[in-house]
């Protein structure tokens, strides 16, 4: 016997819905499970719930296709969809999804499958593979400050590499569709994210260089600040972690971008901050180390631009006066 046939004929993984309908009939007599299959299928709205659950399917898992949910009857499209809300993370299935088709490339060290007890030590694995695929493509993304057999310390130039580096956490420099706090803190200080290449294991350091807001701290996985001596870094890396980030010539992520790379990445920060590049993003470096004048310039520009998108509203605001004064 296959082992995908011993998995579906065994009992403890098969539901039969008729077996569930009998718990409330008596007796399990028949008539009454039948009636009340009848009464279930019959509802007016099972056949939108079931259109609607497809699509939330589809948006959830990409990789579902209607052609595979066609397969199902709609109690069982019903009933899968509650089976599956019930008993797993939407982003662990999809993370499994992701971690099989790394498998199936080789790009998954530990490829004994049995090994696995947690979804914890599939999105480690996940992590180590993405480093693999993403580091070409993201090389000038990032600065590397160590890159061993075990470890590599990069510090995530763009709101991009900040998310693949950061993948599989829930650092919040790392959010889907709000690069806010990156911007925050690429543009405030030294920030760095540690990842062991073994395990996958990860734990991000932040280092303020605005003397006006102080801050060195370490965050875990989860997003939790902790102390850095109860991370899995070994004392040489907390030591370069801290020359690093406090060497006077030390600068901010931001900075580091090259002058073409921050203007595609401006661009691509437009989609979430509408008309506008986030002020933020547009310190260089913290207010203390830029020079009076450079400064005063700084404002004298960022002011000339506040003007002129307010005389082009004012402008606006005009013409549709006049607008709708013609057509009255």
């Amino acid at each position: 016997m296959s082992k995908i046939k011993e998995l579906k004929t065994n009992p403890e993984h098969i539901l039969n819905i008729i077996n569930v309908l009998e718990l409330f009939s008596p007796d399990k007599k028949s008539k009454y499970t039948d009636t009340l299959l009848r009464l279930m299928k019959n509802n007016k709205t099972l056949r939108d719930q079931c259109s609607d659950v497809k699509k939330e399917i589809m948006n959830t898992f990409p990789f579902i296709t209607m052609e595979e949910l066609d397969n199902f009857s709609e109690i069982q499209i019903m009933v899968m969809w509650r089976f599956v809300d019930a008993f797993f993370y939407h982003s662990d299935l999809n993370d499994w999804r992701k971690f099989c088709d790394y498998n199936e490339k080789g790009l998954i060290s530990q490829n004994d499958l049995t090994k696995y007890k947690t979804f914890e030590e599939i999105s480690n694995q996940l992590s180590i593979a993405d480093i693999k695929v993403q580091s070409k493509e993201l090389e000038n993304e990032v600065v590397k400050i160590l890159d061993t057999d075990e470890w590599l310390l990069v510090r995530p130039l763009t709101y991009y590499s900040s998310k693949k580096y950061g993948s599989n956490t829930k650092w919040c420099t790392t959010s889907e569709g709000n690069p806010e706090y990156f911007i925050k803190y690429s543009s405030r200080g030294v920030l760095i994210y540690c990842i062991n290449k073994i395990t996958g294991y990860k734990v991000a350091s932040f280092y303020s260089l605005d003397k006006q807001e102080p801050e060195f701290s370490f965050w875990n996985q989860k997003d939790t600040r902790v102390d850095s001596l109860d991370t899995e870094l070994t004392d040489d890396i907390r030591k370069l972690i801290q020359d690093v980030s406090k060497d006077k010539d030390a600068r901010t992520n931001r900075f580091l971008l090259s002058d073409e790379l921050r203007t595609k990445e401006d661009w691509s920060l437009r989609e979430f901050s509408r008309d506008r590049i986030p002020r933020e993003i547009m310190v260089e470096e913290p207010e203390q180390d830029v020079p009076v004048q450079l400064r005063e310039m700084r404002d004298m520009e960022i002011n000339r631009n506040e003007t002129f998108e307010i005389r082009n509203e004012e402008r606006a605001m005009r013409e549709e006066v006049l607008t709708r004064t013609l057509n009255g």
